[in-house]
């Protein structure tokens, strides 16, 4: 374990804990049978229960930052520990704005709909 797989497991960890923030107002924002929306245009997308499309998107960032984790610990090199520090940093930070623009689409359409308490 090197100093760059422990920064890169720190930002992971502030990744996800703001997906879970945002996730869990949203949550609170929204009756237990609320769908909401999973892409795209609210009308023609897929749906899901709220607290199934608010904990599938964190539970998937987690098992393909696990994933980057395993490949980051197994490479022994600096130039290869350098890149997988490169890479999991820079994911962590696409996934959670992917994570906050998806949940304030699926929020705008909720509100115009009238499905979100005040």
């Amino acid at each position: 374990m090197t100093l760059l797989s422990i920064a890169a497991d720190i930002l992971w960890i502030v990744a996800l804990s703001i997906m879970a923030s945002a996730s869990l107002t949203a949550w609170r924002r929204m009756d237990a049978d609320t769908k909401v929306p999973m892409q795209g245009d609210p009308r023609k997308a897929l749906r899901l229960k709220r607290d199934l499309a608010l904990g599938l998107p964190m539970a998937l960032a987690f098992l393909f930052g696990a994933a980057l984790l395993w490949g980051h610990r197994s490479v022994t090199e600096i130039t290869y520990d350098v890149i997988f520090f490169g890479l999991r940093a820079t994911l962590a930070a696409v996934i959670a704005i992917m994570h906050l623009q998806w949940l304030r689409g699926a929020l705008a359409a909720l509100e115009a709909e009238g499905a979100l308490k005040s």
